[in-house]
């Protein structure tokens, strides 16, 4: 018997039970589309966060003043300046580093002559507009040149301007209230927008953004001190490839300034290469979870596979008799019961494979309603579906060896007796 023969008997076989075949084929059919499921939702949500961080600036990576209370003692506090942001642009030992933009955050209370609205503001140098590569919805940016003279000026998020305003070219030259200080409205951003992070103040849309120096001198004066007068230093890389060593050489620089020697770092230093590497090995372990609950499922799937397969040996021993008893060889009875095993799993593999895309369909609603990953979508893989199919035929194989192998091991005289 060859192989097509062998495969159009197993068919015969199998469509002869139509419900038995099938109930037999459900956990197969559920496990292999558990996986590709959850492959699909895995891959579409590792692609929108890479995405999401990419809206931060690509080769972007920032240092914030703190002190990890675990790794040192009471007496190390946080340090950070925007002199250290100048001596990292002006050393030759930073040289895989392209810009540093020094930022002061905060909230506060902004109106335009009616109601009051707390929105978040940041005090920014003119090249953070660039590394997100921020738009101008009206007007402008300002320059070194505004920053330089700590002018009063504001660049409202575009939700800002149209909360106060109504629209974004209704706010041009306007005069806003930042906790009580007048500022002229020079220009609206409309900037990329992330879900990372959540919560109204860091969508960059609902800021209000001031030149760095007049909010260090003029609206957060209180808060600013010798050892910290930024809230985050964001560097950018040369190019992506080159964050790794931007961030060692910036690391070395700081502490060298800090005179740091045995202690631990009075700053903390995070890329967005780590943030995605951390949601991958997160968003690994889940998935591994749910692999191994859809795994579960593939056993029972085979282990029900193996228990038909043993009744249809039952079944067919006078069968399995008559066949030897004209000619038919061990591997031929061994090959043609393997074969309808395999074939059993491989159906059921492509059912699970149909049902692993209308899986992806759902996942895509779960990214967007449970998750909040707005635009995200589930996608199937070819490596999911080839790893479906061939885990189907292992299954096939590992679980029909012992029925196909108990069959062919049949004495034809014996199995002709059977009743």
């Amino acid at each position: 018997m060859n192989l097509f023969e062998a495969i159009g008997v197993a068919w015969i076989a199998l469509t002869s039970y139509k419900l038995r075949a099938f109930l037999t084929m459900l956990g197969i059919i559920i496990g292999v589309g558990a996986v590709i499921g959850i492959m699909a939702i895995g891959t579409g949500y590792m692609q929108f966060m890479q995405a999401e961080f990419d809206k931060l600036g690509v080769g972007v990576f920032t240092i914030r003043p703190d002190v990890d209370s675990e790794k040192t003692d009471e007496t190390l506090k946080p340090r950070l300046t925007a002199e250290d942001a100048e001596a990292i642009m002006l050393s030759g030992d930073a040289s895989a580093i392209e810009t540093v933009v020094s930022e002061y955050t905060g909230n506060g209370i902004v109106n335009a002559g009616g109601e009051r609205y707390y929105f978040g503001i940041k005090g920014i140098t003119p090249n953070g507009f660039t590394i997100t590569q921020d738009k101008v919805g009206a007007g402008r940016f300002y320059t070194s040149d505004d920053e330089a003279s700590q002018a009063r000026i504001a660049v409202l998020g575009q939700n800002v301007a149209e909360t106060l305003f109504g629209t974004m070219e209704d706010a041009l030259n306007k005069r806003v209230s930042v906790n009580g200080l007048i500022f002229e409205v020079i220009g609206v951003c409309v900037a990329k927008t992330s879900s990372i992070g959540g919560g109204r103040f860091n969508n960059p849309n609902d800021l209000v953004y001031i030149p760095y120096h007049t909010a260090r001198a003029r609206l957060f004066r209180s808060r600013v001190t010798t050892r910290v007068n930024v809230s985050t230093l964001t560097v950018k890389a040369r190019s992506k490839e080159e964050v790794a060593e931007a961030v060692k050489q910036v690391g070395a620089l700081l502490r060298d300034r800090h005179r740091l020697t045995y202690q631990s770092n009075d700053f903390t230093i995070q890329s967005s290469e780590e943030n995605a590497k951390t949601t991958e090995s997160t968003l690994m372990g889940f998935n591994a979870f749910l692999t191994i609950v859809a795994g579960i499922s593939l056993l029972v799937g085979g282990i029900g596979i193996m228990n038909i397969m043993l009744v249809s040996v039952a079944q067919r021993t006078r069968e399995i008799g008559l066949r030897k008893a004209v000619g038919a060889r061990r591997r031929d009875i061994l090959m043609q019961f393997l074969v309808e095993a395999l074939v059993l799993c491989l159906f059921g593999g492509c059912l699970g494979i149909a049902l692993g895309y209308s899986l992806s369909s759902g996942g895509t609603f779960v990214l967007e309603e449970v998750f909040g990953a707005k635009g995200a979508k589930a996608i199937v893989t070819p490596d999911s579906v080839i790893l479906a199919t061939v885990v189907s035929a292992s299954i096939g194989l590992v679980f029909g060896f012992f029925p196909a192998l108990k069959a062919a091991r049949l004495h034809p005289i014996q199995a002709l007796r059977y009743e």
